[in-house]
């Protein structure tokens, strides 16, 4: 009966409103991340008024706080729901071929968390997360026990390097990088972070640690593309050498999914990022580490473009001059923007769907709930970046 009733209840939720977050700002005493005085979330900017039951919330917010909170009949309705999940046909996704629901497997699930170990390692070290490629992992690390405390998170999207012609290194294809006043508004966006090239010197000379930047990487582009924006910022205030110094990089991806893609290849070769101009004198001093996941975990977590879309926002250099995308997650755009968005990059004007909100949170509980069911669960989290 009380399941039921509970069922009901979210069967009949609309879309909360965003609330602002009264906390006072908190700052990683490790590495001087500040973060803002509201949570962070992802909020979808509906423009229709679709009454579909299908087409409206089902699951409320899930974050690790709402887990601690959440009672046992809820988890229990929460568990069937997951369960249930890959055999709703009715829900529209960002890919409906892929409608399932990762990491059900417990097998899948230790594969998953063993790369999420990766970052506990780096719990006393600075972390800038490059993309959304890595937030499930780092968010996973971020509530498991002897994990991570805090990670920077940045969005950055597509890449202007290309192979050269004779087969030797990538070159900058000048006609599609950003233009310079898009790279400007991206360093703007980058400061109000405190993502810049003179913040990560202050946190690496803080900390004693160089900032790991950390992305998934199959041929490196796009990294090299954004040490690109990163380098050149750091030339134009003086400081090329001291950002050089305070570097490293720490990358993921799937040597079984390469050795597929590159199948007629003789030998597939450990991806690495290329330096861009500015940083090849710096080469041997920008240490990288890269870190193999099996294939079945690669797909469902990284390449799934449903897992992928539902976890951050789509920020290519196209639109760096027409929006900030920490406050587009967190508040509505005018109409007149909106065009601005579908004209200039489509893509960027997507709603994050009710259906995609549920299948985060879902996502979310899953993790969180195997944690908790293998007393891996944090006790507390004192901040997040989400």
């Amino acid at each position: 009966m009380r399941i039921n009733a509970i069922h009901n209840y979210m069967l009949n939720q609309s879309v909360s409103e965003y609330q602002p977050h009264n906390n006072k700002n908190i700052s990683s005493s490790g590495n001087n991340f500040i973060l803002p005085n509201y949570k962070l979330c992802s909020n979808y900017i509906n423009f229709t008024a679709d009454e579909s039951p299908y087409r409206r919330r089902m699951i409320q917010d899930v974050d690790f706080f709402d887990y601690k909170k959440m009672s046992e009949p809820m988890k229990k309705l929460l568990r069937l729901k997951c369960e249930m999940f890959n055999d709703d046909k009715r829900r529209i996704l960002l890919n409906n071929d892929k409608r399932y629901l990762p990491l059900m497997d417990d097998e899948d699930m230790k594969a998953f968390i063993k790369v999420c170990d990766g970052y506990c390692k780096m719990r006393n070290e600075p972390i800038l997360c490059l993309g959304r490629s890595p937030k499930w992992f780092l968010n996973t690390a971020l509530w498991m026990k002897g994990g991570i405390s805090d990670y920077k998170f940045v969005a950055f999207s597509k890449f202007w390097y290309r192979n050269r012609g004779d087969g030797w290194g990538i070159t900058r294809m000048d006609s599609i990088a950003p233009t310079r006043e898009e790279e400007m508004c991206y360093r703007k966006y980058l400061k109000h972070l405190g993502a810049d090239p003179k913040s990560i010197i202050k946190v690496a000379n803080k900390t004693g640690k160089k900032v790991v930047i950390t992305d998934y990487v199959n041929t490196g582009k796009g990294m090299t593309s954004f040490l690109d924006v990163m380098s050149r910022y750091a030339k134009d205030e003086g400081v090329l050498d001291k950002f050089a110094h305070s570097i490293r990089i720490y990358t993921i991806g799937s040597m079984e999914y390469m050795e597929n893609f590159y199948h007629e290849d003789e030998e597939i070769s450990i991806p690495t990022v290329t330096m861009p101009e500015l940083l090849k004198p710096y080469k041997n001093e920008i240490k990288q580490e890269f870190h193999n996941m099996p294939l079945s975990v690669f797909n469902q977590m990284l390449i799934n473009e449903n897992t992928n879309e539902c976890r951050s926002t789509y920020y290519p250099h196209e639109v760096w001059t027409i929006y900030n995308p920490s406050r587009f997650k967190t508040g509505m755009l005018s109409n007149s923007k909106v065009e601005d968005l579908r004209k200039k990059c489509p893509r960027s004007s997507v709603n994050f769907s009710p259906a995609m909100r549920d299948y985060r949170n879902l996502l979310n509980f899953r993790i969180l709930d195997y944690l908790n069911e293998n007393d891996m669960l944090k006790e507390s989290l004192e901040k997040q970046w989400d």
